[in-house]
């Protein structure tokens, strides 16, 4: 079995460290300290903590658009709501796991001001893989007739927004209510673009 190497190491430490903590109470010294290196030795990997930064960014936006590629493919053989309702429900759920979601979280909500730009570069990478699948869903519903005939555009966006006000959510309530509060979210905005 393959171990991890030094920087696979370094980058799932910093990963859980800035999810915790944030950008700026996150320190190299307790990274280093967690892998189990000198702090000297970290900077044979990355120059400074904004690169270490940009490469857990990358390294997520990575998992995130793998997560939404296999919800997607487990899927494809469905009729498009059955798709659609899989794709919002297991996204949501995605967004939830330890070090993965605290890192989205504080990326999406508080990344730090002097990376905002790189950080929203990255992001929206990610948005256009998502942007492909929902396209096939949504044509697909229009095609089968179980979806209105309106604007792909308008679908997605209003599918981004269900998706962000429920990520918020998540914030405030235990895993029973947030279910709740997911499948209601789900059945009005199924009403809205189901066709009659």
């Amino acid at each position: 079995m393959d171990h991890p190497s030094t920087v696979d190491r370094i980058k799932a430490v910093a990963m859980t460290a800035f999810g915790e903590k944030g950008y700026t109470d996150t320190s190299l010294a307790h990274i280093a300290e967690q892998v189990g290196i000198k702090k000297p030795s970290l900077y044979a990997h990355f120059k400074n903590k904004d690169e270490l930064f940009l490469a857990t960014v990358d390294d997520l936006v990575a998992v995130f658009t793998q997560k939404m590629q296999k919800i997607f493919d487990e899927q494809k053989d469905a009729p498009a709501p059955d798709q659609l309702k899989q794709f919002l429900f297991q996204l949501c759920f995605a967004l939830q796991e330890d070090s993965f979601g605290q890192m989205y979280r504080r990326l999406i909500m508080f990344p730090p001001f002097h990376l905002q730009t790189f950080v929203k570069e990255r992001f929206l990478a990610s948005e256009e893989l998502s942007d492909r699948l929902l396209t096939s869903i949504f044509e697909q519903g229009i095609t089968e007739g179980t979806m209105r005939n309106e604007k792909i555009d308008r679908y997605i966006n209003s599918f981004y927004c269900l998706t962000d006000g429920l990520f918020v959510q998540r914030f405030y309530y235990d895993q029973e209510r947030y279910s709740t509060k997911i499948e209601d979210a789900w059945s009005i905005f199924w009403l809205g673009i189901k066709k009659e």
